[in-house]
């Protein structure tokens, strides 16, 4: 559904300049984050399909375990954003996957668990 909403022009995902619409899911079995160009119409056109997932799958998104994320927040989009959504506003950086996740540099302490990890194993 969304990589068809891309083909008809409904929003856009990031860095289109490289992936043609751009890149708009990354998902693992549990996990899935969408990512979109800033666009009010086109996050709402994402919102609409994802009700309309909700009715076709019978399934529920919970959108109180979602966060918003914003790179380059200067203007605040992050709560008009996550009131679309009906969502919390997250920071960065994010785990995903176990791998800490930024658009600006990490520091040690934000990879501290994960080379924890690989030196205990």
């Amino acid at each position: 559904m969304i990589h068809k909403a891309q083909l008809n022009n409904l929003f856009t995902g990031l860095i289109d300049r490289i992936v043609d619409k751009g890149v708009a899911v990354l998902q693992y079995p549990d996990d899935t984050i969408i990512c979109l160009k800033h666009n009010l119409k086109g996050a709402r056109n994402v919102k609409l399909l994802l009700y309309m997932y909700e009715l076709m799958a019978g399934l529920k998104i919970n959108f109180y375990k979602s966060e918003v994320l914003i790179i380059n927040d200067n203007n605040n989009w992050a709560s008009v954003y996550a009131e679309i959504f009906n969502c919390q506003t997250g920071i960065f950086p994010i785990k995903y996957l176990g791998v800490p996740i930024s658009p600006s540099t990490l520091h040690v302490i934000d990879q501290l668990t994960l080379v924890e990890k690989i030196v205990k194993s």
